[in-house]
């Protein structure tokens, strides 16, 4: 079982020496192995479309009914943009919390009043970002790179 650290999209795909090129590859890390900021070398890269026979099954996506660059309020009118699950940008300038649940998504692709708006209001209705992270780390027994000290 593994964690996914990152995503790499290649347009064009990328010249590596191997055919075919590969147009994506997932940054995978062991259960169990957390993200260090400052290693060069950690985890595998996996290309989803190459000749390994890979089965890749998605068992949790934290703030799966969100997009990255989706911005939404929280319950305190509070309003955020969302560039990863541990990675919340408030727009006040304050650099401290995360978003207090039940969200309301306000833009999708820089386009007001989505039709997600309903999806995230009900799949944020109960629960909490604490929630989100308690699952995440229960899974991949893991702490997210941005709550570690550097």
């Amino acid at each position: 079982m593994v964690h996914v650290h990152a995503v790499h999209r290649f347009d064009p795909p990328l010249v590596s020496g191997m055919l075919p090129r590969p147009a994506s590859y997932l940054e995978v890390l062991q259960q169990g192995e957390t993200h260090g900021p400052r290693l060069a070398d950690q985890g595998y890269t996996i290309d989803p479309a190459g000749g390994e026979p890979v089965r890749i099954e998605l068992f949790f996506r934290p703030y799966a009914f969100l997009e990255l660059g989706d911005e939404v309020a929280d319950r305190n009118g509070r309003a955020w943009r969302f560039d990863a699950a541990w990675n919340w940008h408030p727009f006040d300038g304050e650099q401290s919390g995360t978003p207090t649940w039940p969200l309301k998504l306000i833009t999708r692709h820089g386009e007001p009043a989505p039709k997600e708006t309903d999806d995230v209001a009900r799949a944020t209705a109960a629960g909490s970002h604490a929630d989100e992270l308690e699952q995440w780390r229960r899974l991949t027994r893991a702490r997210p790179a941005a709550q570690q000290h550097v």
